[in-house]
């Protein structure tokens, strides 16, 4: 059956994981069926968050990185090199549309 709302054959990455909103954005899409990429900047909440990801079969990935340091930024990028969503939830950007963002404001 045909779900609009599914994210199976998707990657996600989700930043700001290791807790609150950007924890449980995570598992939620999950439990949609993507394939998951946490960050975050405290590496045991970070991967409690990843064993909470619960797809078979799925390879979902924890990078620890705080991304207002470009060398870790760019450790993320070269992770993640290919998704089809991204969700932002590390408290380092400003409100904006995403097109105006730029990587000195992040």
């Amino acid at each position: 059956m045909y779900n609009p709302y599914s994210l199976e054959g998707r990657t996600i990455l989700v930043t700001g994981a290791s807790s609150g909103i950007g924890k449980v954005t995570a598992i939620e899409c999950a439990k949609m069926g993507a394939t998951v990429i946490v960050t975050g900047r405290n590496e045991e909440r970070l991967h409690e968050t990843l064993a909470s990801l619960d797809n078979v079969g799925k390879e979902h990935k924890a990078i620890v990185a705080d991304l207002s340091v470009p060398e870790e930024l760019e450790k993320v990028v070269t992770v993640a090199e290919k998704i089809n969503g991204l969700v932002l939830c590390a408290g380092t950007i400003k409100t904006l549309p995403f097109n105006f963002c730029k990587r000195e404001s992040v």
